[in-house]
């Protein structure tokens, strides 16, 4: 932490060092809030692709018991159509529902961006009060 006497004199080349040593760090929690957030995901991930595999084979056999049922009152092709419709309707919904269920799953390192947000203020404040980096004058700089 800068302490509050100095901060009238900082030097660019120091607001530079601070903000380079601060980018490092904070890259470096970024990297791993992610590794814990996507981490608890792998069994939930794991056991729903164990799950859909089972219903998989589940499913298939229900469909192909529901064609044959439905063969005998409505033709084979109709029953087919029909099968398939139903499940496809199914799907969808399961679907939709699982998707939904995904966007509720917080993946953005948030500490990391809430910490990123504070230091930028704080370095705008620093920089605000010194006198040699007025804002207005880098303003005007950039219009010449």
């Amino acid at each position: 932490m800068i302490p509050p006497s100095s901060r009238q004199t900082m030097q660019p080349r120091h607001l530079v060092a601070g903000l380079l040593t601060l980018l490092q760090a904070l890259a470096t929690l970024t990297s791993a809030e992610l590794k814990v957030n996507f981490g608890s995901l792998r069994w939930p991930l794991a056991m729903l692709a164990a799950a859909t595999g089972l219903v998989m084979i589940g499913m298939t056999l229900l469909l192909v018991a529901g064609v044959l049922a439905l063969a005998e009152l409505v033709g084979a092709i109709a029953a087919t159509a029909i099968v398939a419709v139903v499940a496809g309707l199914t799907g969808l919904a399961l679907g939709w529902t699982s998707l939904s269920r995904l966007e509720q799953a917080r993946l953005a390192p948030r500490r990391s961006i809430a910490t990123l947000a504070a230091q930028i203020d704080r370095f705008a404040e620093l920089t605000k009060n010194d006198p040699e980096h007025d804002g207005d004058a880098l303003k005007d700089k950039a219009h010449d």
